[in-house]
């Protein structure tokens, strides 16, 4: 997926705000560590560094 750099900046901003208010919400450990897992998955898909059910690159060695 492609994005312009503005849209990027803001995305990025919006996490930031985003993990802001998950660490300082009574969530459990453990539920907020997968909603700060999948949004930042989200984000790495849109800046093009993630694909949802693929493998990482020195797996790929093997």
């Amino acid at each position: 997926m492609q994005t312009n750099s503005e849209s990027l900046t803001e995305i990025s901003r919006l996490l930031d705000m985003y993990i802001s208010e998950i660490q300082s919400s009574e969530l459990k450990p453990l539920a907020a560590n997968i909603y700060l897992t999948h949004a930042k998955n989200f984000v790495r898909w849109i800046e093009g560094e993630f694909v949802p059910g693929g493998r990482l690159e020195k797996n790929k060695a093997r």
